[in-house]
């Protein structure tokens, strides 16, 4: 930097500032221009915040949200190792989120041409709903039938061919909820029907809330989506307080297996089985097996003194004397073979 004086008109020799006033210079001119709002944004901290609606409050916490993470956590692992099966490739299913909404922002994120199953899962009321991407649905078509996957052929609607196909597909993979809420509540899934278009059909009343679950597919390269959207009519009494409600439920079946126990012996009670017993054994040959006739004598492998053996099934159980009573051949018990 270089400064020139000017005195009176004269023209002066330029002077030269040493390194100590350059550095009080800038801090100088720092300090007077430099404040805290001329920061730049980027060095700003930023604030993170989510806005709350004081008008639909939220149902659930998050604990009960992740308690119904880990319900379909353990389902999505069931369907990855079931699709990897049917589809005979590498199928990879896992969660993206869990949010509570209200049914009507669900129904309006869902394209116009859908594939979506409405079953029953009881003790849950109301409708459950699984929503499956369309070209997902197209891909497994074309894997079921013995095609690639790599490109399969979408159209605008389902023929009845591939909604029968769907139909089955859906029941396959709803079977696997029975198993993924059995430690929550016993519940048994049932598909009602199949919709593709979402704009026609009333599933629910779009005030209700619902709890969606999100899902990513991965079949090979290819990666799609799939939703399940439950109702929170019913679902609040069981993730409420899912501690009491697991205990309980664990109360019943403990109760309803002792149960089970008493109705198994009681019926093996009443049960027939077949009694045989054994007064020796010997060995013959088919000849002579052949020229039997009635009057031939047999002899066994143990004297007339020596207990017969009463056979249940394959097992020896008794021993005890062979005798007659009311002019019929009887055996009489007198201990049991084995003490235990």
């Amino acid at each position: 930097m270089k400064i020139y004086y000017y005195q009176e008109g004269d023209y002066l020799a330029p002077e030269k500032l040493s390194q100590e006033e350059i550095d009080n210079l800038l801090r100088a001119m720092s300090s007077d221009s430099g404040s805290a709002d001329d920061t730049p944004a980027e060095a700003k901290p930023e604030i993170k915040y989510k806005v709350y609606d004081f008008q639909n409050p939220k149902l659930f916490s998050k604990d009960q949200i992740r308690h119904v993470q880990i319900i379909y956590d353990n389902y999505s692992k069931h369907l990855s190792s079931f699709l990897s099966g049917i589809l005979r490739t590498d199928c990879n299913i896992t969660i993206s989120a869990v949010e509570e909404q209200r049914y009507y922002e669900y129904s309006n994120a869902l394209p116009e041409s859908i594939m979506m199953g409405i079953l029953d899962l009881k003790p849950l009321e109301g409708n459950m709903l699984i929503e499956i991407k369309k070209e997902t649905c197209y891909l497994i078509i074309d894997r079921l039938l013995g095609g690639t996957g790599e490109d399969p052929l979408v159209q605008t609607d389902f023929s009845d061919i591939e909604v029968k196909l769907l139909d089955k597909f859906y029941r396959q993979i709803i079977r696997y909820l029975k198993d993924s809420w059995a430690n929550v509540a016993d519940v048994e899934p049932a598909l009602n029907g199949l919709v593709t278009n979402a704009r026609l059909t009333q599933l629910m009343p779009l005030d209700d809330v619902v709890i969606i679950v999100l899902f990513n597919i991965k079949i090979k390269e290819y990666e799609g989506s799939m939703s399940i959207c439950i109702p929170c009519l019913n679902l609040e009494a069981i993730i409420g307080d899912g501690n009491s409600y697991l205990m309980q439920n664990r109360r019943k079946k403990s109760i309803d297996t002792e149960k089970n126990r008493a109705d198994i012996f009681e019926h093996l009670r009443k049960s027939k089985v077949d009694i045989k017993g054994i007064l020796g054994n010997t060995t013959l040959t088919l000849q002579d097996l052949l020229y039997l006739q009635v009057g031939d004598v047999i002899p066994l492998d143990k004297s007339v003194e020596s207990p017969a053996i009463v056979r249940i099934g394959t097992i020896d159980w008794f021993s005890g004397e062979i005798g007659v009573r009311k002019n019929k051949m009887a055996l009489k018990i007198k201990k049991a073979v084995q003490e235990n």
